[in-house]
């Protein structure tokens, strides 16, 4: 891979890869989250009948409890997702197949906690969960091992 700063550029040669293009493709990866948790949550806006603008049922809903379940699973997972694409980001400049890799173990966590907590059963988010957290922990904890790399060991 060479650079040309004058353009902007880069040039690769035939055949030769860039590793941080599996961080690219782990990013875009992880927006299944979010296309998966919108589309538990617009079937289960349907099926209990909860009408935008609320963004959770209320007690007095017949099925407050499923409902909710779906959305908190949602919106757990947005809380969390730019977080960790940018987390991939940065430490794919220092550890690429690695952060890509934990990316991927995060958003497969992420998939199966939404599909676990929109079981209506508050407790079916624990696997994915504990999943997820492999992926995320590992990506915090990368970020001081990356900036120990680029500072030359002066983090101690």
């Amino acid at each position: 891979l060479v650079a040309t700063m004058s353009t902007g550029q880069f040039e690769m040669e035939p055949g030769e890869i860039d590793p941080y293009g599996y961080v690219i493709a782990a990013i875009g990866f992880a927006c299944f989250t979010h296309f998966y948790g919108s589309i538990k949550v617009s079937l289960a806006r349907k099926r209990y009948n909860i009408n935008y603008p609320k963004l959770y049922a209320e007690s007095s809903d017949a099925h407050n409890v499923e409902f909710n379940c779906v959305q908190r699973a949602h919106q757990q997972t947005l809380e969390w997702l730019a977080m960790c694409q940018l987390l991939a980001a940065v430490n794919g400049m220092v550890f690429p197949k690695a952060a890509a890799f934990f990316l991927c173990v995060w958003t497969v966590g992420k998939l199966l906690y939404i599909h676990g907590y929109s079981s209506g059963k508050p407790n079916g988010r624990h696997f994915g969960g504990m999943v997820a957290h492999m992926g995320d922990i590992s990506l915090v904890v990368m970020s001081f091992v990356s900036a120990r790399k680029l500072l030359g060991g002066l983090i101690p």
